[in-house]
């Protein structure tokens, strides 16, 4: 698998760097046109190096194409088109762990509600 994974990085990286030098030639209207797409390639390349583990199947099936990070950053942005199934995607993934309240301020008169049914109960 080793194998693999390395080949893939470096067509990955290859892949980035094809992308930052057609980037270059681009004048800054275009450049701005762009920020989605360049923010989504960057954030992919930065994933698949660091946060994204993979396994065989994967590795080979991604390999077979010319362009693999090209390929995932434009399923990411047709994904990432689709606000609602993003949203509801987050949202039932928030109010399911209920692990982040601590992190932000709540209500205090919900809080309060909260905390008298846990009292009563």
């Amino acid at each position: 698998m080793e194998d693999l994974n390395a080949k893939f990085q470096e067509k990955v990286k290859d892949d980035y760097m094809t992308y930052i030098a057609e980037l270059m030639t681009k004048d800054k209207e275009e450049l701005i046109r762009l920020c989605d797409e360049i923010s989504a390639v960057r954030k992919i390349y930065k994933a698949l190096k660091y946060d994204v583990p993979m396994e065989n199947h994967q590795l080979e099936y991604l390999l077979r194409f010319k362009h693999p990070l090209m390929v995932l950053k434009d399923q990411c942005l047709i994904t990432e088109n689709d606000l609602s199934y993003a949203l509801e995607t987050l949202i039932n993934d928030i109010c399911d762990k209920r692990d982040i309240e601590q992190d932000y301020q709540m209500e205090d008169d919900l809080l309060e509600s909260k905390q008298e049914g846990v009292q009563m109960c």
